[in-house]
């Protein structure tokens, strides 16, 4: 129960004053009637015909605020009470805007058309390693071929005679290698002379001597054996009608 508060009256109110009060408390009581009339007509067809509904507005209401107490004052009486019908929006509730989620943009966005600048990416060039150059090994240049030695001058020397006493007037070296002529020394009176020769190796040799005559053209050639050794001496026959003419004997 709310305390009901009582405010005193001024003393001695008119008879005019009285019957407003009187009024007043009359239609307090109409209205709490026809609210209780309303309460029942809206919940007639609930199981609970001793409940109100739920959502029903059940208020008790008086046209005044304050009535006329039995002590000559006034007392404030209990306003209308609403109650929520689902569905039902209070009357008494404000309409609340929605709240948008959205945060406004700090700043608004450029006018003009927006440039991008775009970066290409650094590329770092990749590293080139330099490989030193491969040593090839080089072949030794093969060996020269062997070489024979070369062959020692062979050294010959010697006499040659006529025995007809005609003076000797040439004497030529026939050899496999290096034939040719042979200078020649007179010894007396010329028959007999001395030769000297020198061959590209050791080799057998002849000799063709010419006896008398002049040394391009021979009276009597005569020829010699092979010698086997570096020194010989010969003796030449050249007298004709002899049975060695023409040949020499080795000394």
């Amino acid at each position: 129960m709310e305390d009901k508060q009582t405010i005193p009256l001024p003393p001695e109110p008119s008879a005019a004053g009285r019957r407003r009060t009187i009024a007043i408390a009359a239609g307090a009581v109409v209205a709490v009637g026809v609210g209780v009339v309303s309460v029942v007509a809206v919940a007639g067809g609930s199981s609970q015909p001793h409940k109100p509904a739920l959502g029903a507005a059940a208020a008790i209401s008086s046209p005044a605020p304050y009535v006329a107490d039995s002590d000559g004052g006034y007392s404030q009486q209990p306003q209308f009470t609403w109650s929520p019908r689902p569905g039902v929006p209070s009357p008494s509730a404000p309409t609340t805007a929605p709240v948008s989620s959205t945060t406004p943009p700090s700043a608004p966005p450029p006018s003009g058309p927006v440039t991008v600048t775009s970066h290409a990416p650094t590329t770092t060039p990749p590293k080139t390693v330099t490989k030193p150059p491969v040593s090839t090994a080089t072949s030794a240049p093969p060996p020269p071929p062997a070489t024979s030695k070369a062959p020692t001058p062979y050294q010959i020397s010697g006499t040659v005679s006529c025995v007809s006493g005609h003076s000797v007037e040439g004497v030529w070296v026939q050899a496999s290698q290096g034939a040719g002529y042979s200078p020649w020394q007179g010894i007396g009176n010329g028959s007999t002379s001395r030769y000297w020769y020198t061959l590209p190796s050791t080799m057998a040799f002849s000799l063709h001597v010419g006896c008398g005559g002049t040394t391009a053209s021979w009276a009597v050639a005569v020829t010699t054996p092979d010698a086997s050794g570096p020194v010989a001496n010969f003796t030449c026959h050249d007298i004709a009608g002899q049975a060695e003419y023409g040949k020499c004997d080795l000394q």
